[in-house]
């Protein structure tokens, strides 16, 4: 059954979930359509599969940032944003088929889920970032969840396929938000640089 959710993954991001069909899916791994109907009532269930891998991967990513020795709060904010980055962006196709209109109830449960796993370890980041004195935040679980709900409002504006400046902007606007939630020293969180595509670092003037 793992040989068909890998097949599926990387056939889900090559061709997106919708032009891939479960003919392709047998025949990338060179087996009968019949064995994939006696694991999986549906393509729909597969990918349900795959979607828990995808939240397995993002909570070892976090539990991997959490547990690093000897990180300030902004090092640990930035292994997080890292981390869970590359998740996003090794998926990225995939979850392009949850931010149709049409999906919008999977989508919602997919954030949902992702939540529950980030604001534990944000407001524990946040915690220690007002004890290190970097940060000035009085209510830490709410400024957690304050990160999420910004970065998923700016990204709701950014184009179906944003270009290089809309990349650059975004980040830029989502680290000057996340300093004013924090407070922050404007200019502090450069994690947001360090994530962008290498092509783009340096290139992040605030527009």
């Amino acid at each position: 059954m793992t040989d068909f959710v890998s097949a599926a993954r990387d056939l889900f991001e090559e061709k997106g979930f919708e032009n891939t069909s479960v003919d392709d899916i047998v025949a990338r791994l060179g087996v009968a359509k019949g064995l994939f109907y006696y694991y999986f009532e549906s393509k729909e269930a597969l990918l349900d599969l795959i979607v828990e891998q995808m939240m397995n991967e993002i909570e070892s990513a976090i539990a991997a940032a959490m547990e690093k020795k000897g990180l300030t709060a902004i090092e640990r904010l930035a292994e997080l944003i890292e981390s869970s980055t590359d998740v996003a962006h090794r998926s990225k196709t995939i979850l392009t088929y949850f931010h149709k209109e049409r999906n919008r109830s999977l989508h919602l449960a997919l954030e949902k889920k992702a939540a529950a796993l980030m604001v534990p370890a944000l407001e524990s980041i946040v915690l220690q970032g007002n004890e290190e004195g970097v940060f000035d935040a009085p209510y830490p679980k709410e400024a957690a969840g304050a990160i999420l709900f910004m970065s998923a409002g700016l990204k709701a504006l950014s184009p179906p396929e944003p270009s290089a400046a809309d990349i650059i902007r975004f980040n830029k606007a989502l680290q000057f938000q996340i300093e004013r939630v924090l407070g922050a020293a404007p200019g502090s969180l450069n994690v947001f640089e360090d994530v962008l595509p290498p092509e783009f670092r340096g290139r992040s003037e605030r527009r």
